[in-house]
Formats: C-alpha cells, sequence, structure tokens
C-alpha cells in the first residue's frame, strides 16, 4: 500500500514537474542533455521530459540601451543604463556621446542567439559594437565640427549599426544621437564663430535692406519721369490740338470772309455805284473839276453857290466829264 502511494506521488510530481508556461513577450528553448533544440516554445502551456530537459527563457520584447551621464544607473525591465561614450576627436580632445539604442532578439533564432552569444547576449555582444561604432564614427570629425554635423553623425551610426547586425539573431530597431558634450575650449569656439556669423548674417541683411531701399528710390525716380514724361507728352498733345484748332478756326474765317468778299464783289454793279452816287449827293456842284481825258485834264474852278438843286433834276458830278477843248 505504501509503495503504492509513493509510486503513484512520484508520478504526479514528475507529470507536475514536466509541465511549464512561457510568458507573452517570451519564447523558450529547450535543451536536453546541454545541447539545444530546434523547436522553439511559443507563450502558453507546455511539457518537459523531467530530470532531462530544462527550460532556457529568452525576451523577445523590445530592448533599450541607454549611454547617459558618467555613472552606471539601475536597469529596470527591457532597459540597461550605462554611462555615456567617452572618445577622442582627431585632435585628442575628449567627446562625451550621449546615445539610445534599441532592438529586438529574434524569436525564430532564439536558440541560435543562446547557443553563440548566451543569455547575457547584450553584454557580450550588442554593447561593445554599439561603442565601437560610435568611436570610429566620431572618430572621424573634429569637435567644432561635430556640433554642425549632429544629423549626418547620427544618421551614420545608425546605418552602421544596422549593416553589423544583419545576419544576427536580434534586429536593430532604432539609433538616436541624445547629446554631444564638447570640452569648454570647443563650446567657446564654437560661440565665436557663431557671433560672428550672425554678425555676418546682420551685414548681410543691412546690405540686402539698403539694396531694396535704392531699387524702390529708383523705382520711384523712374515712375516720377515717367508721370513727367507722360504729362509732358499729354500736354505737348493738347496744345498741338489746341493749335490745330485756333488754325482750323482761322482757316475757317478767312475763307467765309473770302467767300462774303466774293459774293460782295459779284454784287456790286456800275448801276449799283451810281444809284448809292445819288443816293448820297447832297445836291451840291464841287468846287473843282478835273478832265478825265488821259492826256491832260482840264482843272476848272466854279464858283460857289448856294443854290439848292434837287438831286432828281441835275445829273451828279461823278457822271459829269469835261473835255478839254482840241487844236
Amino acid at each position: 500500500m505504501v509503495a503504492i502511494f509513493f509510486g503513484l506521488y512520484f508520478i504526479l510530481s514528475a507529470v507536475f514537474k514536466g509541465m511549464y508556461t512561457i510568458q507573452s513577450g517570451t519564447v523558450g528553448v529547450l535543451v536536453s542533455f546541454g545541447k539545444f533544440s530546434d523547436e522553439v516554445q511559443s507563450a502558453g502551456l507546455h511539457f518537459k521530459i523531467p530530470f532531462i530537459q530544462e527550460v532556457r527563457v529568452v525576451d523577445i520584447k523590445l530592448q533599450t540601451a541607454n549611454y547617459i551621464g558618467h555613472e552606471d544607473a539601475q536597469d529596470s525591465d527591457g532597459v540597461s543604463n550605462n554611462p555615456q561614450i567617452e572618445i577622442l576627436d582627431n585632435k585628442s580632445l575628449p567627446i562625451g556621446i550621449d546615445i539610445t539604442v534599441q532592438y529586438t532578439a529574434l524569436p525564430e533564432l532564439t536558440n541560435r542567439l543562446l547557443e553563440q552569444y548566451g543569455e547575457n547576449y547584450f553584454l557580450k555582444y550588442i554593447n561593445p559594437i554599439i561603442r565601437n561604432i560610435v568611436r570610429n564614427v566620431i572618430g572621424k570629425y573634429q569637435a567644432e565640427e561635430i556640433a554642425q554635423q549632429r544629423a549626418e553623425i547620427g544618421k551614420e551610426i545608425e546605418i552602421q549599426l544596422t549593416k553589423e547586425f544583419e545576419g544576427k539573431p536580434f534586429r536593430l530597431e532604432n539609433a538616436g544621437l541624445r547629446n554631444i558634450n564638447l570640452p569648454p575650449i570647443v563650446l567657446d569656439k564654437i560661440k565665436e564663430v557663431q557671433l560672428a556669423k550672425q554678425e555676418e548674417q546682420r551685414l548681410g541683411m543691412i546690405e540686402q535692406q539698403a539694396k531694396k531701399s535704392q531699387e524702390i528710390k529708383t523705382i520711384e525716380a523712374n515712375t516720377k519721369s515717367i508721370e513727367v514724361t507722360t504729362q509732358a507728352k499729354a500736354d505737348a498733345e493738347k496744345q498741338r490740338i489746341a493749335a490745330d484748332a485756333s488754325a482750323y478756326q482761322i482757316t475757317a474765317e478767312a475763307k467765309a470772309r473770302a467767300e462774303a468778299n466774293k459774293l460782295m464783289s459779284q454784287s456790286i454793279t456800275r448801276e449799283l455805284i451810281d444809284y448809292l452816287s445819288v443816293q448820297q449827293w447832297d445836291g451840291r456842284y464841287p468846287q473843282m473839276l478835273m478832265g478825265s481825258n488821259p492826256q491832260g485834264g482840264l482843272l476848272l474852278s466854279l464858283p460857289n453857290t448856294t443854290t439848292s438843286i434837287s438831286p432828281s433834276m441835275v445829273t451828279p458830278p461823278s457822271t459829269l466829264s469835261i473835255s478839254p477843248p482840241s487844236r
């Protein structure tokens, strides 16, 4: 009876010892007599052979490695805090680099990861690789150039890490350059350069403003010249139109007068002249008459008389003519 009891206890203990659970975000690899199994166990309930097989669990969640400050900080779940990476530039000036690298272990290659690097693969492989690549990239630059080339340096570090992680049982997710700590002498020199550039930019802006002001003055002068020229042309055109109108008016008046004189000359006849002479004669003869002979007229002085003769009774003086005596 006792033997049966111990037998059942042994069987139940073996069954319970053979049961194990893989949590979400992790995978398990069975080890049989020191050899890693090719099959990777995902999250859930699994069984193993008691006393023969054991389980190695690997975290496949996102892992973060921070390089900040001068001392190690306490690690947390999935986060490794390390001191900043200190390197020398090509002039042997000390530079501190703060960087954050994120990576994940590939679930399907977990057995290979354990075989090659073991469970603490970060300290054995990833940490040295990060430090070496950062030193190699930063070492190509002078300290004065690093602050200006920060984006380019960060991109180059990420490219180099991605290449280094190719074919490995883990994958690079992100590499971000957080801060560059330069020595005081370099910072002072950078400030001087920045102040010089700011002064150059200020002078450039003043020069541009002066050019714009000169351009505005030139445009205003050209506009005023155009306005004056346009006004002068308009005045000249107005004067020309007025002169043409005046000339036309004078010509029209001259033509009208000439036409009137022509009509008047055509209306004057000898009979009209005689008639008007008779109408205007006051009945008195002139005191002296001159003949109309071309060879010489005779001047005749007539006595003054007060006798008035009616114009209808005599011929007007203009019709009288005295011929000289014949020889």
